[in-house]
């Protein structure tokens, strides 16, 4: 499954680069990761098309590790350059697909590699509550007991300008001894409930207009109103 290809990143980064820019008016982030040699197990919300590229782009330009993505089968097979960038394929409606995809992300975390799931295994709306939450975090956690477990959550949302902002949160790990000792079911739901927190307060955060704690990640281009501006003031 492993079939990484630094050019295509290259490529990709300058490219996705150039497509937030023209698609998102900023690009927000609240940030508490701390680089470490451990083993690294992210759990991220899914609401966007655009959420698997934001995972490269996270751990391109930011986090730099050596770094895997679960994604749909139907994803990759649409999209085949996914799978160019350290993306492996999951069908969650075949168990033998599911479990070759876990076995083989549990073998990355043993190589103290870093992966990256979307728990709820298809697209659902940010604000959607309980959130869909498969058990296959919860399993990894069980084989990788010493990994990190590291909530982040995104979300896509218009303020006060043309084009639409994302806000992007990294969270704390989650500490190992916060759910070694329960089953896979008590474990799922610890997991699911730290990311709905982090959702949570994000959202919060932005109603609020409080952005204290996030940093501008992207710049996007001047929108129409910000050029209409420039040249009324001349």
């Amino acid at each position: 499954m492993n079939n990484k290809s630094s050019r295509t990143e290259y490529m990709l980064g300058k490219y996705l680069t150039w497509q937030l820019k023209k698609h998102f008016y900023r690009v927000y982030i609240h940030n508490q990761h701390q680089p470490s040699d451990q083993a690294k197990l992210y759990i991220m919300n899914h609401s966007s098309w655009w959420d698997g590229l934001i995972v490269f782009y996270l751990n391109r330009y930011l986090i730099n590790e050596d770094a895997y993505a679960m994604m749909s089968k139907d994803g990759i097979e649409k999209f085949t350059f996914f799978s160019k960038i350290g993306a492996f394929p999951v069908d969650p409606d075949s168990p033998k697909s599911l479990i070759r995809s876990l076995q083989f992300a549990d073998q990355l975390l043993k190589e103290k590699k870093s992966v990256w799931i979307f728990p709820q295994g298809k697209e659902e709306h940010q604000d959607k509550r309980p959130l869909s939450f498969m058990n296959g975090p919860a399993y990894l956690a069980e084989k990788n007991p010493e990994a990190e477990i590291i909530p982040v959550s995104a979300s896509y949302t218009f303020r006060h300008d043309q084009r639409p902002e994302l806000f992007i949160s990294i969270g704390a790990s989650i500490k190992p001894e916060k759910i070694n000792s329960l089953d896979r079911t008590e474990k799922s739901s610890v997991l699911r409930q730290s990311l709905e927190q982090s959702l949570d307060l994000m959202k919060a955060d932005i109603i609020n207009e409080d952005l204290s704690r996030y940093k501008e990640f992207v710049k996007g281009f001047k929108t129409s109103s910000e050029w209409l501006e420039v040249f009324k003031r001349k």
